[in-house]
């Protein structure tokens, strides 16, 4: 593959939250998950652990948690929650579960902080996720990432029956979109970029940062 056709993947890749009917057949989803298997982490550790399913009852079942955690949520701050609903975990052809085993920073010998560890933890899994986005991108499907956070870690464990040696981190559907979002803005290379040393006029004001930047 040529890098603009790389760069092309990239840039064309999005958070998909609609989708469609459609199968991500078994050789598409190997691929996938090939792509997550090669992904740089740290010291070799490979700490990624994908849980699949394609479970009909399970996917309802997900959606549902997500549900209550939204309403939960809207409930306790009905004027500025601003959180988006995940109905579509239960659209898709296929959900990962993307766990990871903590035990495996104890490999980061040059490491003694455990904040440095749990960055170097984080980042190894989350570059096998982007791996994976992208592999699905290349074959047309979408994706998007969705965080697990602690209230609904517990049934997604139960539901899911993972280990307690893993933490549970994010939840990947993957399917067809039923339409592909516009592009957001994003920074010019030069206006992101330093070199030798910090360019103080490039720093942004705290006013101008927001969650979708539109310059």
């Amino acid at each position: 593959m040529k890098t603009d056709q790389l760069l092309s993947i990239i840039r064309t890749r999005r958070s998909v939250r609609v989708y469609k009917s459609g199968k991500v057949g078994d050789r598409q989803l190997d691929s996938i998950l090939e792509a997550a298997r090669w992904a740089p982490p740290g010291a070799n550790s490979q700490p990624w652990e994908f849980v699949v399913t394609r479970d009909r009852k399970k996917m309802k079942r997900v959606r549902e948690i997500y549900s209550n955690e939204w309403k939960q949520r809207k409930l306790e701050d009905p004027v500025h929650y601003k959180g988006l609903k995940k109905d579509y975990v239960g659209d898709v052809s296929v959900l990962v579960l993307v766990c990871g085993d903590a035990r495996t920073k104890q490999v980061y010998l040059t490491t003694r902080q455990a904040a440095d560890r749990e960055k170097l933890f984080q980042a190894s899994i989350a570059n096998a996720v982007q791996q994976m986005m992208l592999a699905a991108a290349s074959m047309n499907l979408g994706t998007v990432w969705v965080s697990v956070r602690e209230e609904v870690e517990p049934e997604l464990r139960a539901l899911f029956q993972v280990p307690t040696e893993l933490r549970l981190l994010w939840v990947v559907p993957i399917g067809y979109a039923r339409s592909w979002p516009k592009a957001k803005p994003r920074r010019s290379s030069a206006a992101l970029t330093h070199w030798e040393t910090y360019d103080d006029k490039k720093l942004r004001p705290a006013s101008t940062i927001q969650a979708w930047p539109k310059d």
